[in-house]
């Protein structure tokens, strides 16, 4: 029967309806398909793109430029005020302040499923330069690194990159995740990343990929058929601090569970996205950063967006043996 499971973290409630359970073969449909024509392609080393890349952070495999439509726009010489009434005296708003990156694999060939170690390793060390050097923006209190993986993502140029969002405002779900993160702790004591790492550890059914330093498992809760989260093994609230320190063993995991999801779901549409403390903040007791991956295999229906509860119809416990078995 269907069964409702708990965020740890946020609290927020998904459903989980094994009834609905589908095999992985099921959820590979045909996918939209966006040109891949090298010629003429916007990011490719030798379009302007790469004329007007930021060469102070460029890499064997990437470079950097600023997004020609940026969500939030870089303005230096002016700190955006943190809130204040339109006209009519009723709703709050603020300029879009903060800055918008694109990390451009420069093989146009390549792929999310294609990555080799490098490539991951240039992709996570260029991430946390940026990372810094946002965190000394007046106007920076988020930063965080997404990756896009196909029209269903969001992909809107099929030639591989990543992007990453400097905004003015901490989001919405990186503050519930804080908050609860917080409160756990102060019932607690502890650090609730940390205990759920040792809960997954001890179970091991949801576990798809470790190594000596990260962890990686279907999440308990689930709002995406197959959402796995990567993680350290230890407490580490810092992604910049990782991404130089263990760059290395946090590449070869991704390419590991990058592949299984691949073999898995016939190279899914797929988003993932880093959750790292406010740049204002260096450390703390509560929070972890982590990685999640989310496939873009099932919509949500009226019912998700109206109540905001999911219903995952792939139990994760499923979903990791699923994975397991591709290996």
């Amino acid at each position: 029967m269907p069964q409702l499971r708990q965020n740890i973290i946020t609290g927020e409630w998904v459903v989980i309806a094994p009834e609905r359970s589908k095999r992985p073969t099921d959820f590979i449909v045909k996918r939209q398909q966006k040109s891949d024509v090298k010629e003429n392609c916007p990011f490719c080393p030798d379009s302007p793109s790469y004329n007007n890349r930021l060469s102070d952070f460029d890499a064997e495999n990437i470079y950097v430029i600023p997004n020609k439509y940026p969500a939030f726009l870089e303005d230096q010489t002016k700190c955006s005020v943190r809130a204040y009434k339109i006209e009519d005296g009723f709703y709050n708003t603020r300029p879009s302040s903060g800055g918008h990156d694109v990390l451009i694999i420069k093989e146009h060939e390549q792929n999310i499923f294609t990555f080799n170690e490098e490539t991951w390793k240039d992709l996570f060390e260029t991430a946390g330069k940026r990372y810094n050097y946002w965190r000394k923006d007046c106007n920076t209190e988020y930063s965080m690194l997404i990756y896009n993986q196909g029209v269903e993502s969001g992909a809107s140029i099929s030639h591989p990159h990543a992007q990453i969002f400097a905004s003015n405002i901490v989001p919405n779900h990186i503050t519930r995740e804080l908050n609860g993160s917080q409160k756990y702790f102060e019932n607690t004591g502890g650090c609730v990343y940390c205990d759920l790492l040792r809960h997954e550890l001890m179970q091991k059914i949801r576990v798809v990929a470790e190594n000596e330093k990260f962890i990686a498992f279907t999440f308990y809760a689930a709002r995406f058929p197959f959402e796995t989260w990567i993680l350290p093994k230890f407490h580490s609230a810092n992604f910049v601090q990782a991404s130089v320190e263990l760059s290395v063993p946090l590449s070869q995991i991704m390419q590991q569970v990058i592949g299984l999801l691949g073999k898995t779901l016939d190279n899914p549409p797929l988003n993932f996205f880093v959750h790292d403390l406010p740049t204002a903040v260096d450390k703390s007791d509560f929070y972890h950063w982590h990685i999640e991956i989310a496939p873009r295999i099932a919509a949500y229906g009226g019912f998700e967006l109206g109540a905001g509860t999911i219903i995952d119809v792939m139990p994760p416990e499923e979903a990791a043996n699923y994975m397991r078995l591709t290996v």
